[in-house]
């Protein structure tokens, strides 16, 4: 039988700081990380079977556009950013974050604080640590089989639901949130056009869709939220997904919590927050039916829009 390192899970000492190689790392410096790397981390490992010998590899890999994120991640845990090949001239290009598994300490740490990918993670430590062939190539086809698993069924929206807001999150729980919107999510404002010759509106809105279940639980458990199915059994290769949506006053405290840990989209935060703080209070205001409504609101309105088309252009993928 094999002792996986789940058994006996490092428990990081969460208010004093540790040295791996680089930086200093706290505790939410550990959620961040586990948040963008279940976002959009990869543990990766391979047996390359070469002319002379096989080779075993392994190594935590992050593929981003936005390299503020990865040299994060290098001034935190060392590892190498690599300038990957242009594909199309309209994008951002793209950089490769590669850690190499010479050093696990962290990776036992985190694994505390991943949902998506912890056996993902346990599995890769293992690999690592052992001399055995045939235990590694145990450890491969396991990973093959978890990186399939999780998928999101027909049936998970309703119970998931029933967990809303039943866990009150924590700071830890603000800071993996945090990683995962910088890594996974889109954080922006929704503008629905005028009808009826009433006045655009303006709504801030964070939204993730995916194709695994874990998240959802622990999202919906600690933040609320809206869940949407979309089924595309009907495509040839697709995964059905789910979408999670947060928004409006649902979203505004969220937002002032998770600021501190964003890297990337802490700037497009700011807006949101600053968006949502030009409503118009219901009570103690000029009345919505008076003739002078129209000159008082006229400034609000211009800052909405002001805001919007600048988190249109922060959020903007070209260059």
């Amino acid at each position: 039988m094999l002792v996986g390192l789940s058994e006996n899970l490092l428990l990081v000492d969460l208010d004093n700081p540790t040295n791996y190689n680089v930086g200093m790392i706290s505790g939410t410096d550990l959620a961040y990380a586990a948040g963008y790397i279940d976002g959009d981390g990869c543990f990766s490992i391979n047996r390359i079977k070469g002319a002379e010998r096989v080779r075993d590899t392994c190594s935590v890999i992050i593929n981003s556009t936005e390299l503020e994120n990865l040299e994060w991640f290098q001034s935190k845990f060392s590892g190498n950013i690599y300038p990957q090949k242009e594909i199309d001239p309209t994008h951002k290009p793209l950089y490769r974050y590669e850690l190499k598994g010479d050093n696990l300490d962290w990776l036992l740490d985190i694994a505390r604080f991943l949902i998506e990918k912890r056996e993902e993670c346990l599995l890769f430590a293992e690999f690592f640590r052992s001399k055995s062939r045939i235990d590694r190539e145990i450890y491969l086809i396991r990973m093959k089989e978890l990186k399939e698993s999780y998928l999101i069924p027909v049936s998970i929206k309703e119970p998931l639901e029933k967990l809303r807001n039943t866990i009150s999150p924590s700071n830890y729980d603000f800071a993996y949130l945090a990683g995962f919107i910088d890594a996974e999510c889109c954080l922006g404002i929704q503008k629905n056009p005028p009808a009826n010759g009433s006045n655009p509106t303006y709504k801030i809105q964070l939204q993730c869709n995916n194709s695994k279940s874990p998240c959802f639980k622990w999202l919906v458990e600690r933040f609320g939220g809206q869940l949407h199915f979309i089924n595309r059994s009907k495509y040839l290769n697709n995964r059905n997904q789910m979408t999670w949506r947060l928004s409006s006053a649902a979203l505004y405290p969220i937002l002032k919590m998770i600021r501190p840990f964003l890297i990337h989209k802490q700037p497009v935060c700011d807006e949101l927050i600053k968006l949502h703080e030009t409503k118009v209070p219901l009570k103690g205001c000029i009345s919505r039916n008076s003739p002078n409504f129209s000159e008082f609101y006229q400034p609000i309105l211009n800052e909405r829009e002001h805001i919007f088309l600048k988190v249109k252009q922060l959020n903007k993928k070209g260059i």
